[in-house]
């Protein structure tokens, strides 16, 4: 049920932003306001339209929570061009970024594979549209678009606001190239020397990992982190009494992936709620698995400051 303590109106905020990749910057300044008012003793650092957050004495973990979604840029001839792996539906109603304009998908045009806008809407080619939907929060589940990754923003801030010590990334790009991540990973090992990272993202529901269950903490996907420190957040998982578990697959990616890729001197760990539908107008996640996964990434945060590898 509904924890009236929690402050859901946050999520629903943060829902209202419209971000496909590339388009970052409103949502990134209206979080960094946010911050500003509600944890005065951090420090907040924009580069681009990502947003570094850093809170404590010399924090030795951050928790990476991008801040873009899936959509399409209109291309010639109405076409719909995807940004990341959006999975749109027959009634599924689109909205204009920056714009109130609301239009839907041409029918029948989803099964050619190329989806094309209404053309009675008239609307130029490089305009951007995302999913027109708003979430509705429930007695028992959040229903709507783009909870990954609006629901993994509202854990990290919900880090940020509770945790002494903590770094904080909103990075953009995630859906697409994973500049962000890169970006902000270089300065805060470089400039902070902090090497464990925590990814703050949603995650699917499948026949292995259930809503339910509570979160998961990924052992792998389309790369594979460092075993030693996987075990090491593990253990610290089962020490904090909050349930969770564990994910194994063969594909798909995060922040962490591009973390991995770009060689930085820094181990990560994935950790995040199972959704039903994912990138759809309707992602569906339970409102005990997410508040879960908000204590369970507050406890790993704690956890791996006071117990850091120190391997690097």
């Amino acid at each position: 049920m509904v924890d009236s303590n929690i402050d859901w109106d946050l999520l629903t905020q943060l829902s209202n932003f419209a971000t496909p990749s590339g388009d970052e910057y409103e949502l990134s300044e209206w979080i960094a306001r946010w911050i500003r008012e509600h944890v005065a003793s951090a420090t907040v650092r924009r580069l681009g339209d990502n947003l570094l957050v850093v809170k404590g004495d010399q924090p030795k973990v951050a928790v990476f929570a991008h801040l873009d979604t899936t959509g399409y840029t209109l291309g010639y001839e109405n076409e719909l061009i995807r940004i990341g792996s959006p999975s749109p539906e027959p009634d599924d109603l689109l909205r204009r970024v920056g714009h109130d304009f609301t239009a839907r998908i041409t029918e029948g045009t989803l099964q050619s594979g190329v989806p094309l806008l209404d053309s009675a809407a008239n609307q130029p080619a490089g305009s951007r549209w995302v999913y027109a939907a708003p979430i509705v929060i429930g007695a028992d589940s959040v229903c709507g678009p783009y909870l990954d990754n609006r629901a993994g923003i509202w854990v990290a801030l919900q880090a940020l606001f509770s945790c002494n010590n903590i770094a904080v990334a909103f990075t953009s790009g995630e859906e697409s190239s994973g500049h962000g991540a890169v970006v902000c990973g270089r300065y805060l090992t470089c400039e902070y020397g902090i090497h464990q990272a925590i990814i703050s993202d949603m995650t699917w529901d499948t026949a292995n990992v259930r809503r339910g269950n509570g979160p998961a903490i990924s052992m792998r996907d389309s790369e594979v982190p460092r075993r030693r420190f996987l075990d090491h957040v593990v253990a610290c998982a089962e020490r904090s009494g909050v349930p969770f578990q564990i994910e194994v697959e063969n594909s798909g990616g995060s922040d962490g992936t591009w973390l991995h890729s770009a060689g930085l001197p820094i181990d990560w760990v994935f950790v995040g709620a199972p959704e039903k539908s994912p990138h759809t107008s309707h992602e569906d996640v339970l409102i005990t698995d997410l508040t879960d996964m908000a204590r369970l990434i507050n406890a790993l945060v704690d956890a791996l400051h006071m117990q850091p590898l120190n391997d690097y």
